[in-house]
C-alpha cells in the first residue's frame, strides 16, 4: 500500500468518525459523486434547512425558500424539487471549499478541523440566506409588499384577496431571485429549472 493510499484511507476514516460524532445533529460530511471520479474531491456538508412554518400561508414563506436556493446557486448542491406541502425542510448540500487532501493526517487534528469546517460552512450559508432574504424584503416594501401584507394576501383576508396582488408578488420574486423556478400547483412542487 502506498503512502498516498494510507493517507486516503485514514482521511476517509476520519470523515466517518466526524460523521459519527455528528449523529445527534442533522449535519453530515459527504463527497458528491461525479461521472468522472475526481482525484481530490471536495467535501460537502449535508444539513437540513427548515423554511416552512405550518401556521403561515405559503406565499409569505416563498422568499425564505428562494433565499435558501439562491444561496446555493452555482454549486452542485441546489435541489431540483421542493415539495411545498411538506414540513420536513429541505436537504441542502453545502460546498466547503475543502478537499480531501486538505484534511490533516493526525486523527485529533483532523476531527477538530472537520468540525470547524462544518460549523463555518453552515454559519456562512445561513448568514447568506438571511442577507438575501432581508434584501428581498427591503425591495418588496418599496413596492408595497411587507411580510404582514403578503401574509394577509396569502390568507385571503378581505380587502387583500386579489389574484393580481398574488401575480405581482410572484413577478417580484422572479425579478429579484436569479434562480429560475416553476411552481406546479397540482403537485404542490417547486422545480428549479435550468442550470442553477
Amino acid at each position: 500500500m502506498t503512502v498516498a493510499a494510507m493517507h486516503s484511507v485514514s482521511r476517509a476514516s476520519v470523515i466517518s468518525l466526524a460523521n459519527l460524532l455528528l449523529r445527534e445533529t442533522p449535519n453530515r460530511l459527504t463527497i458528491i459523486s461525479t461521472a468522472i471520479p475526481e482525484m481530490d474531491p471536495e467535501l460537502y456538508v449535508v444539513t437540513k434547512a427548515e423554511w416552512k412554518n405550518p401556521s403561515k400561508p405559503l406565499l409569505v414563506q416563498m422568499p425564505r425558500l428562494l433565499s435558501l436556493l439562491e444561496a446555493l446557486r452555482g454549486t452542485r448542491g441546489v435541489p431540483t424539487e421542493v415539495y411545498l406541502d411538506s414540513n420536513d425542510g429541505i436537504a441542502v448540500y453545502l460546498p466547503t471549499g475543502v478537499h480531501i487532501s486538505d484534511i490533516p493526517i493526525g486523527p485529533k487534528d483532523a476531527v477538530r478541523f472537520l468540525q470547524d469546517v462544518i460549523d463555518d460552512t453552515i454559519d456562512f450559508y445561513f448568514n447568506t440566506v438571511r442577507e438575501v432574504e432581508s434584501h428581498f424584503w427591503v425591495l418588496a416594501r418599496r413596492r408595497g409588499y411587507s411580510p404582514l401584507i403578503v401574509e394577509k394576501i396569502g390568507r385571503g383576508v378581505k380587502g387583500f384577496q386579489s389574484r393580481s396582488s398574488v401575480a405581482m408578488f410572484h413577478s417580484l420574486l422572479r425579478q429579484y431571485f436569479s434562480i429560475k423556478f416553476r411552481i406546479h400547483t397540482s403537485e404542490s412542487c417547486l422545480r428549479v429549472e435550468g442550470p442553477a
